[in-house]
């Protein structure tokens, strides 16, 4: 049998069965280059996702974070009180921060349900912010006609005199709250500041909202659940973290906000004491008139003091309104406005409530702005 002759390449020889062998598994082998290379550029894309993964995981953890401390609270469209309200944020949740005003007041966090600014004193801050972007507080709204309310006494002259006259030497900015449980932020401003309470329904007091704005997150040392008349001046009441040896909350809260008016919410925790509820009211003004602090009296919802303590009816209230009228000092006749409220603006907790509902808070925080929109005006 012959066999097939080599074929000849120049110098290289090509035998038949190379060039079947070849022939038969050429696509084989062409199959296997193809799955080696889908392979590799698979290999590729994996290590550059993960690379890139990793880079936004870091630059995630560089970028400033912000854990929410409080309950809850609206995020405002833009870095102010009077602003409208958006998504919701509760305590716990953590966001990035990517924008500020320039004094650090206001943080824009971004929401997985959208972005918004929310006040940096309602959580904790991680990271530096002080190269992000800095966003222009809104514009000052031009200050519009407000109708007082029937529930505030008329502002005497007296008062107003004082007030300006005596603010240069404070904070004019700045007021405070001296009170009980139902003056603690949660059950008072604190509702504004978390946007519980929709200022924007009220734009005539939109001017003195802005002017009063770092107000409202304010905790004061003065207001405690259980706190009555006699507290304010008992160093043993006062907060030891903030306050100074032999100081009271009412020195203590003055010294640390500069306040330039000092709403006064007692009389529910002088229920049993309602006999010295007078001398001790009475004090609170004197002092405050003496530190050239205006004061604002205001009546309470409930009547413990009789309910519980015996005094006539009204006891209590009725002193409130006889002393701002005897000082010519402002008086929100609290008692008064909650009369139209369901429960009297409190909440329904037996035959003796006291603690006050949302529809009571939310009336006090207007009629408090009232006043000091009042305040302003010349």
């Amino acid at each position: 049998m012959l066999l097939p002759l080599p074929l000849v390449r120049g110098q290289r020889t090509v035998s038949w069965q190379k060039i079947a062998f070849r022939a038969e598994h050429g696509a084989t082998i062409r199959r296997m280059q193809k799955r080696k290379l889908a392979l590799l550029i698979t290999l590729i894309l994996t290590l550059s996702l993960i690379q890139f993964r990793t880079v936004s995981v870091l630059h995630a953890q560089t970028q400033p974070q912000f854990t929410v401390t409080i309950g809850g609270a609206y995020l405002r469209q833009q870095p102010a009180l009077s602003a409208s309200v958006g998504a919701t944020v509760f305590a716990g949740g953590q966001y990035t921060v990517s924008a500020r005003t320039a004094n650090k007041l206001w943080l824009k966090l971004e929401s997985d349900k959208g972005s918004g600014w929310l006040l940096s004193f309602y959580g904790k801050l991680v990271g530096n912010i002080d190269a992000l972007p800095i966003a222009a507080a809104p514009p000052m709204t031009k200050a519009a006609i407000s109708t007082p309310s029937k529930y505030i006494s008329p502002i005497t002259a007296k008062a107003r005199k004082f007030y300006q006259a005596k603010a240069a030497n404070k904070n004019p900015n700045i007021f405070t709250v001296i009170g009980d449980c139902n003056s603690v932020p949660e059950a008072y401003l604190g509702r504004l500041g978390t946007g519980l309470f929709d200022v924007s329904r009220y734009p005539a007091l939109t001017p003195s909202v802005e002017r009063f704005a770092t107000s409202f997150w304010r905790t004061s040392v003065a207001s405690f659940s259980g706190f009555n008349s006699d507290s304010m001046f008992n160093p043993e009441w006062a907060n030891p973290q903030y306050c100074m040896a032999g100081e009271g909350p009412l020195a203590c809260e003055l010294r640390r906000s500069q306040a330039s008016i000092v709403v006064i919410a007692l009389g529910t925790g002088d229920q049993f004491t309602w006999k010295d509820f007078e001398k001790n009211y009475r004090g609170i003004i004197d002092d405050l008139l003496k530190r050239k602090v205006l004061p604002v009296l205001v009546t309470k919802a409930d009547d413990l003091d009789s309910q519980q303590g015996g005094a006539a009816p009204g006891f209590i209230n009725d002193t409130i309104r006889r002393l701002g009228a005897e000082y010519g000092m402002p008086v929100i006749d609290f008692w008064a406005a909650t009369r139209r409220l369901p429960n009297f603006g409190m909440r329904m907790e037996g035959n003796e409530n006291f603690h006050m509902s949302a529809e009571g808070s939310d009336t006090r925080i207007l009629l408090t702005l009232q006043v000091l929109d009042a305040l302003g005006k010349k």
